[in-house]
């Protein structure tokens, strides 16, 4: 029974990151109760499971903690805001018998500029950090990382090839059936076309690892090259400036850091940059033979009322408006999810567009929780650079299996490119791409912990 039980919250785990990117990037109410429905049965059946076996396992990490901070922060913001339109209309008059004094200054010491928001926001990180300790206590075993590596995958293949197929096949349409603004710029489920680069810059990785660090079995080694090349292909020609330069950086860092985790790199370098390099070259002859023209496009300034229009406003100015932000809000920042809100006190752009997040992850991290935001995500690095410290082990003396050791490989390196790509978008800020990265992250910490098993096992001669 227990193991069915098991069996049941993997399989609906595993359900819950397939179906979201398919969900339009779960980014709307109706998606994120859609996962907060699976949600609360997997914690339904994990709860039976827990009085079955009259035990309740839970192994915390740093990375549940830091989120956990972020939560409680974002509760101290929504007691602090003002409670009472009286209070509203006490500051709106300070503002008048003082101009001097803006406006950003009278809320500084406040809470949440935008309670509401808040309430969204935590609702939509208390999701995720569910997913994620889900993940953390269901992907412990060799069978089941296995499975969610295929399961990854398959998911990045196909959302490769539907997004490839709906943008030559000349729709307007999400996945033929929804109407979008700005058809141009989606692929995919996604509205945004940097979002779908971001997400499948989370996938790519996983089958190069697999053939870079002999992670599958030769026979293999086909099946992984053309789920690769197709999702290359595919974060080329979202036309995303930024997937391409994290394709880029993605492929070298992966030939790199094998480089520096092989003991026996020496021997077999010359292999792998061999496979590395028709890796890139399949991919741009792939660009090339559907039509590069989306992607040449994309490189191309525009001038004039056209450039205006065209990316209004641009990402310099918003990073110095959120750096104002951030001043005037040093402390307790101004709210979680409230950053469209603060961010009209700032606007430099004399309202052409609405600035929704700063296209800078850690920008608008520091500024929605100020202080404690920039102490979260240093912990937050801190953490993950530990646990990749685990999963990747530089000494040949405790070698963990060669599956593993890729998937730790394609794990990292998807890491790294997400966080290149969160310098200049906001990929964090869609539900999708976040539960799956924490995914990866989760599947990041069981690898480590099961790399330390076996130097148990190794030192104790069990």
């Amino acid at each position: 029974m227990v193991r069915m039980l098991e069996r049941l919250m993997l399989v609906g785990l595993l359900a819950a990151v397939f179906l979201a990117p398919w969900m339009f990037g779960a980014v709307e109410p109706w998606a994120i109760h859609a996962l907060t429905a699976i949600l609360l049965v997997l914690l339904l059946l994990w709860g039976v499971k827990a009085v079955l076996e009259r035990a309740l396992r839970i192994h915390p990490t740093a990375i549940h903690g830091v989120l956990l901070g972020a939560l409680l922060i974002a509760g101290i913001q929504v007691a602090r805001a003002p409670s009472s339109t009286s209070e509203a209309d006490s500051a709106a008059f300070v503002v008048a018998e003082a101009p001097h004094i803006s406006s950003a200054t009278v809320v500084s010491a406040r809470g949440s500029q935008d309670p509401p928001s808040t309430r969204r926001a935590m609702w939509q990180l208390a999701v995720l950090i569910g997913y994620f300790g889900l993940a953390r206590e269901l992907l412990r075993g060799a069978r089941r990382l296995a499975g969610a590596f295929v399961m990854l995958m398959l998911l990045g293949f196909l959302l490769s090839l539907v997004g490839l197929i709906q943008k030559f096949s000349g729709t307007g349409r999400l996945l033929w059936i929804r109407e979008v603004e700005a058809p141009e710029i989606a692929f995919g489920p996604f509205v945004n076309r940097n979002h779908a680069a971001g997400f499948l810059e989370l996938l790519f990785p996983l089958p190069v690892a697999a053939i870079l660090g002999r992670g599958v079995a030769r026979e293999r080694w086909g099946i992984c090259a053309a789920l690769a090349l197709v999702m290359g292909t595919a974060i080329v020609l979202t036309g995303s400036r930024g997937g391409l330069l994290v394709l880029g950086t993605q492929v070298l860092a992966l030939l790199l850091l094998w480089w520096a985790v092989n003991a026996r790199a020496g021997q077999s370098l010359r292999s792998g940059a061999l496979m590395v390099g028709l890796l890139s070259a399949g991919i741009l002859a792939g660009v090339l033979w559907i039509g590069a023209e989306p992607v040449v496009s994309r490189w191309r300034t525009p001038e004039g009322v056209e450039a205006a229009f065209s990316n209004p406003p641009d990402r310099p100015m918003i990073w110095r408006a959120t750096w104002d932000m951030i001043r005037d809000h040093l402390w307790w920042g101004v709210g979680l999810g409230a950053y469209s809100v603060a961010y009209t006190r700032y606007d430099r752009s004399a309202g052409l567009a609405r600035v929704e997040h700063a296209h800078n992850d850690y920008l608008q991290l520091v500024a929605e929780l100020g202080v404690w935001g920039i102490a979260l995500l240093l912990g937050f690095l801190i953490a993950l650079w530990r646990a990749i410290r685990r999963a990747l082990p530089q000494t040949e003396r405790y070698p963990a299996p060669r599956w593993e050791r890729a998937l730790a490989l394609g794990v990292t390196v998807a890491l790294i490119g997400m966080g290149i790509h969160s310098a200049f978008d906001f990929n964090l800020q869609v539900t999708a791409n976040a539960l799956l990265f924490l995914l990866l992250i989760a599947l990041l910490e069981n690898l480590g912990a099961r790399g330390a098993d076996h130097q148990l096992i190794e030192e104790k001669g069990i």
